[in-house]
Formats: structure tokens, sequence, C-alpha cells
């Protein structure tokens, strides 16, 4: 649907104001969901043009989705954030070269890591760490000098396979978090399947979409359905709920298709876990699920964790839901919304012993925050209950 037409049905009744994370921490009507419809109407009409004011309320949304889950409409009010970002994405002089860096990031994301590598080399000479982006790595506690996750095999098989998965990384696994994947990949054989790791997968493209670079979205998009298209599998295993989403859903409006057997990890692990079913011994640990956005708003994802959690012997605390504040570049464009969600998580957590998500980029925000309490991908307690077998590439 047009996204002018969708808006056009709006009654603003102000359901979606209940759950905006940036409402919350600036109670003013334009950086409401809400708000955000008015402002957007006008400017697609061509009743606004660009300017500051209008710029910063459209790119501070954070597309956590949970305003179109509130709309009785139905409006999918973040379709029209994307298109209202595309229409402004030349504006902006900070958000113009940060633009610039994220396509070049991207779109070549393997490059930009070894450029990473290269400068996080010289930190013993010049004081690179002294760099913003560098002390948000130091703040996360990310170590950048091992190899890419897809770096390694591409095929992992067992002796009697009951099936054939493959793994969508996502950039911050396969860069950052490696170890999760491996760890996926160790469960997936102990469970008697063959695991994928495709070559040419390249980053689900939410980042340039987010940023109003619609064609460069596109383009990452086409080459991921080519890859995954080419192949025979049950499912495409997703460690992180954004990527998930956006290859599954955002695909069908970016292109019309989208890779229909993509399953967040909980998801497919809720159908084959009961078989393996183990306690790991974190009975007595307060442990606080944190659930990602895009996994409560965009998959409906709320049991699944819990469930496995329970399965694994732990009982997870009540907590209260929210965003943590990262949003991929939100963090970088609008630092001080994003330690105030940040912060409000912290409060929520403060009597958790551990802290358990299945979103990467989700970690790397409350590691930023928190030292002294573990904070771990669900994956990494799956992996605890199973013995993982030594992998074959043939």
């Amino acid at each position: 649907m047009n996204s002018v037409l969708s808006l056009e049905q709006c009654v603003r009744c102000g359901n979606c104001k209940a759950l905006c994370p940036t409402y919350g921490e600036d109670v003013t009507e334009g950086m409401s969901a809400r708000g955000r419809v008015v402002l957007l109407k006008k400017f697609l009409e061509g009743e606004l043009g660009p300017s500051e004011i209008l710029d910063e309320r459209i790119f501070s949304c954070m597309l956590c989705g949970a305003c179109n889950t509130l709309c009785p409409l139905g409006i999918r009010i973040t379709d029209a954030i994307y298109e209202g970002r595309k229409g402004l994405r030349i504006s902006g002089h900070r958000r113009r070269f940060l633009g610039m860096a994220a396509k070049l990031a991207f779109k070549r994301a393997s490059i930009g890591f070894k450029v990473l590598k290269f400068l996080e080399g010289l930190g013993e000479i010049l004081p690179v760490h002294k760099l913003r982006h560098f002390r948000m790595l130091n703040e996360m506690g990310i170590n950048i000098s091992g190899p890419a996750l897809r770096d390694g095999m591409s095929l992992f098989k067992v002796a009697k396979p009951r099936g054939r998965v493959a793994l969508f990384a996502g950039c911050t696994v396969n860069f950052l978090y490696p170890h999760i994947g491996n760890s996926l990949i160790n469960i997936l054989n102990s469970m008697n399947y063959d695991v994928v790791l495709p070559k040419g997968e390249v980053c689900c493209g939410a980042p340039l979409l987010g940023l109003g670079f619609e064609e460069d979205a596109a383009e990452l998009a086409e080459r991921n359905m080519k890859v995954f298209n080419k192949m025979s599998v049950e499912a495409v295993i997703g460690v992180c709920p954004t990527c998930v989403y956006f290859i599954r859903d955002e695909y069908k409006r970016l292109l019309g298709d989208g890779v229909e057997n993509a399953m967040e990890v909980t998801r497919f692990f809720t159908g084959v876990w009961p078989e393996i079913k183990k306690d790991i011994g974190r009975n007595s640990l307060r442990v606080a699920y944190h659930d990602p956005c895009h996994a409560i708003y965009s998959l409906g994802l709320h049991d699944e964790p819990r469930a496995l959690l329970r399965l694994l012997g732990v009982n997870p605390i009540d907590s209260e839901k929210g965003c943590c504040g990262f949003g991929g570049t939100f963090r970088v464009l609008y630092p001080d919304i994003s330690r105030g969600l940040l912060d409000k998580r912290m409060e929520g957590y403060k009597e958790a012993d551990m802290i358990v998500t299945s979103c990467p980029n989700c970690i790397l925000q409350l590691r930023s925050s928190i030292k002294g309490r573990n904070i771990k991908h669900i994956v990494e307690l799956i992996a605890e209950a199973v013995e993982p077998r030594a992998n074959s590439k043939q």
C-alpha cells in the first residue's frame, strides 16, 4: 500500500505512543509515533519541505516496530518512516557523513573489518583507542583481532544427517562474536543436522535502509536472495532477530520476495529442543531475559526463549520489557536518548545475576553499561547442554 494512502487512514487515536521508546525519553508529540505520522504525511504530500527539525524527528525513530503492533487499523508506520528517510537522506551534515561511511562499511563489510583490525593493531603505536568509535568498541568489550566466522569452513557435515540447515550469521556475529556462530554450528551438528555457512552472504541491509539508502539495501537483498535461493535447506537460521525479520519480511517490500524459511534461532529450537533437554545447573541464578525489539514486535517471539530457558533448568525472573537503546546507527546519532533507554533497562535488570538475549546487537549495548555480570546470547546457554561433535568439511 502507498505510504501516503496508508497514513490517510490514521485517526490520531494515540495507541501507537504507548510503547514508543523515544517518546518515553522526550515526551513531545514530534518524538512520538503519532507525531511522526502527522509530519510524514505532510512531508510525503509535499506540504512540508526538508528541515533540520523534520530530519531530527524522522531519523530519531528507532524502527523498533512497537507502533505497528498497536495500531488498530494496521498501519505500518515503519514503512512510512523508511519512505520519509529515503526523501531526507541527503539532508543533515552529520548523518550524510555517517551514511557514506555506512555504505562503504556494509557493502564491503569484509574490507571494513580488515581496516578495523589494522587500526586496532596500531594501538601500541598510535592512540586510536581515544577515537570516539574505538572508545565505543572498548566500552562494549569488543576485540576485533580474531578471524571472522565466515573466514573458516562453509559446510559442516555429520555422518547420518536428519536434515540440512543454513546459518545467516549477520555482520555482528560474523565479525565481532564469531564464537556464537561456532557454538550454534556445534549444537546443530550434535542434533545431526548438516550446516551450511554460505560464503556469499552479505549484510542484511537493515543499517542502510534505516539511513534512507533503499537502493543500496535492495542491492544487498538481491545478493543474499541469490545465495539462499540456491540452497535446498529446511531452514535458514538466524542469530539476530533484525536480520531474520529483514531477510524474511522487509525483502518482500524491497524485492517482492523474501527468504521464506528464515527462522530466528529460538523459534527453531522450540520445535526440536525437548529431545535434548538438559539441566545446565543455572537454576540458582536470577536470570533476566531481554526481549530484542524485532524479536517481540516483528517476529512475535515471547514465549519461545523463556520456554527454552526453562528446559535448561533456568527460571527467568520477571522484568520490565523495553528497548535497550542500540537501534543500529541510533546509538551514534542520538547518544543521549540511547543512554537514557539503556539506563532504564539496567534499572530493570539490577536484581539479575545474568542477562540473556537472542540479539548480538543488544549484547553490544548492554555490555557497554554492565560490568561484573554475565550477558549471554541464548545460544551460549544452549551450547552448555549439548556435547559438540568434531566437524568435517567435504
